[in-house]
């Protein structure tokens, strides 16, 4: 059974890899907009208002369905697979004492088990997939285009959340256990680029592809849906936030077709930077402290 789980593991992080080579040059391509858009003094026609509702649930729900695709590829065949053979790499370079004994997420060291990586799925690979995907969402309009913008959402993600939440969170005790600390912090680093690049490339590649909703194309909204049965807070999130966008538009309907005014692209980039070399002294302080344990 763990050579299985190797093997398979292996074979899904080198499609990722592979996927991110055939898809990391591709732009993210904004859907179209669907109807024909009516003046703010149409708004006060019952109807105008409900098909300027309607318009904004087709994007809501494009927007959606391109994150829900960019976590599940970048679960299934980064974070979920990477992190496994991270485990079992680190697995063999620890010492005979480690062998056996339990991690924070009561595994027990070396022996890899199905039931242990379909854990590590649902309760890893999913949630940092679908946390991945909404952060790429809110700010790719300020990240480079084409190959660059995946590997630097990688270096975001590993900044920003990498020892708050995982895979370099100083406080978790599988990095006493395993080891050495350098190789951990090298493995799980490179994961989290590769996971953020096929993030990137998975969700350029799919928006290019994917039309508005129409009975037509229900087909192109299965990872919605996928992404919904497999990991229910998705399910739960995506009709929050549809309701809180009919909500505010029956509030204030006359600012339903108005354009919003974007924030210019050089103030996005520069808060983006500004955070990093924020976050990145607690960064540096966790690696460091993760590099020098010997496990």
């Amino acid at each position: 059974m763990a050579l299985a789980i190797v093997v398979g593991c292996s074979v899904l992080l080198l499609l990722g890899l592979f996927l991110v080579a055939r898809w990391g040059s591709w732009r993210l391509k904004a859907p179209a907009t669907s109807g024909t858009q009516r003046s703010g003094n149409d708004l006060d026609d019952p109807e105008a208002r409900n098909e300027a509702k309607l318009r904004a649930l087709h994007r809501y729900f494009w927007w959606a369905n391109v994150a829900s695709f960019a976590a599940l590829v970048s679960a299934l065949l980064a974070g979920w697979p990477g992190g496994r053979l991270a485990m079992r790499v680190l697995a063999f370079t620890s010492p005979d004492s480690a062998q056996g004994r339990l991690t924070e997420a009561q595994a027990n060291v070396g022996f890899p088990t199905l039931e242990g990586s379909m854990a590590l799925l649902l309760f890893g690979g999913l949630p940092a997939g679908y946390l991945a995907a909404v952060l790429y969402a809110a700010l790719h309009r300020w990240l480079p285009a084409g190959r660059l913008g995946g590997p630097v959402f990688g270096v975001i993600l590993l900044l920003w959340l990498g020892a708050v939440l995982d895979p370099l969170r100083p406080d978790n005790i599988d990095f006493n256990i395993v080891g050495p600390g350098w190789l951990s912090v090298a493995l799980f680093a490179g994961l989290s680029v590769l996971h953020g690049a096929l993030t990137v490339a998975a969700a350029c590649w799919f928006s290019n592809r994917l039309p508005l909703w129409s009975d037509k194309a229900a087909r192109y909204y299965l990872p919605l849906l996928l992404g919904s049965v497999l990991f229910p807070p998705a399910a739960v999130g995506v009709g929050l936030g549809a309701l809180l966008i009919l909500i505010w538009m029956t509030v204030f309907p006359a600012r339903a077709p108005a354009r919003r005014r974007r924030f210019p692209t050089w103030a996005g980039a520069a808060a983006i930077t500004a955070v990093s070399a924020a976050v990145l002294p607690g960064f540096i302080a966790a690696a460091v402290s993760i590099a020098s344990r010997p496990g």
